[in-house]
């Protein structure tokens, strides 16, 4: 719960009423890195798919009904569970003007629309994700040099194959 109240500290700043956390990255993948699953951090959630609306005073965890048993039992001590589509963002908002808040690089409005048509709600782009902003975490990079395969594996080589584009074609 800490964590929530955490998030809910920028919801003045940033004049929303709630904020939205999906499962998915900025790749839109069902199966993120343990340091991108912001869905996990914030609810202990660990299934595939779902997400979270985190409001003024009450907070939502929204799955399919696959994970309905394991999102009670992994968050239901902090979160209200709620399977879609038999129960919808629409459900708990109602018909109240609602700001909600979201990441632009992880949300599409293809998902916004669908789970929130025929609500009143004014969706509020942000300038990064409020969850990134609470979590602390150092992030590790792989960096790994380029390396060709010997001929005698590829049967060609590369400017064999790809003429003679260079390092200098690319970048002058």
């Amino acid at each position: 719960m800490e964590k929530i109240n955490k998030l809910r500290k920028f919801f003045s700043n940033e004049k929303i009423d709630g904020y939205i956390i999906p499962k998915s990255d900025e790749f839109f993948s069902e199966y993120v890195p343990e340091y991108k699953d912001r869905l996990k951090y914030i609810s202990n959630f660990t299934g595939s798919y779902g997400f979270a609306l985190i409001l003024k005073k009450y907070n939502y965890l929204f799955v399919d009904g696959r994970y309905t048993l394991q999102a009670c039992k992994q968050c239901g001590k902090n979160f209200k569970i709620l399977t879609f589509p038999h129960q919808m963002p629409k459900d708990v908002i109602k018909d109240k003007k609602t700001r909600i808040g979201f990441d632009p690089k992880i949300l599409t409005n293809n998902f916004l629309n669908h789970f929130f048509k025929k609500t009143n709600v004014k969706f509020i782009p942000l300038n990064g994700n409020l969850v990134d902003k609470i979590w602390k975490r150092k992030i590790k990079t792989r960096i790994q040099k380029f390396y060709t395969l010997p001929n005698k594996h590829v049967g060609q080589n590369f400017k064999a194959k790809g003429g003679a584009y260079t390092r200098k074609h690319f970048f002058g």
